[in-house]
């Protein structure tokens, strides 16, 4: 082997264990950050969980109930689940009778000088000796109208009254026939009654 040949070995060598400690260091490297990455990947989820119970221990030192007593966590998300409102049921209304079918249907007679209940805007319009009658008529009606008069000859002229002014109305929870029944009927949403819980 002449001495150029043997320098040229040499060389090839030397580069060789070059390249051979540089893929070694590089190997340790990546063997580092994959530990790195596994230390990671194991601390996340814990360091998520003890974020999430100081929420909600913070959450719970505030939370109390109606009685001063500390809420448990069961209770507290109970109490929240119930603040979404349900849908109240949609009131539909019809025109009353007039003043004229009123007097017709409640004709003079022997009671005409006790109290009478006037129900302008509720479930079945009319006059009532009844307070209790009346009240059934209107009870959780929205923008209900009741009035008691002495007479049943005040309690017409108030019916009156109120029909002049466009507050007469019988509202129901059901829904009307439809439309095309009756050209002179007209249908109006009132309202709706909701409830929530709200802890203060």
């Amino acid at each position: 082997m002449s001495q150029q040949t043997a320098n040229k070995t040499n060389s090839a060598e030397k580069e060789m264990e070059v390249l051979i400690s540089r893929l070694t260091a590089l190997s340790k490297l990546g063997l580092e950050m994959t530990r790195h990455c596994i230390d990671v990947t194991e601390a996340i989820p814990r360091v998520i969980r003890a974020q999430v119970d100081a929420q909600v221990d913070a959450i719970l030192e505030g939370a109390t109930n109606a009685s001063g007593e500390d809420l448990s966590l069961l209770q507290f998300f109970s109490l929240k689940s119930s603040t979404v409102e349900p849908a109240g049921p949609t009131w539909y209304s019809t025109p009353a009778p007039t003043p004229a079918q009123m007097e017709a249907r409640y004709p003079p007679g022997v009671n005409d000088d006790i109290p009478h209940y006037v129900v302008c805007i509720g479930r079945v319009p009319g006059l009532y000796t009844s307070s209790q009658d009346a009240e059934d008529q209107v009870c959780g009606v929205p923008d209900m109208s009741r009035r008691k008069k002495d007479t049943r000859a005040e309690a017409l002229r108030w019916y009156r009254e109120q029909h002049a002014l466009g507050k007469t109305m019988r509202v129901s929870e059901v829904p009307p026939p439809t439309p095309g029944a009756s050209s002179s009927r007209h249908y109006v949403t009132l309202g709706t009654v909701k409830f929530s819980v709200h802890i203060d």
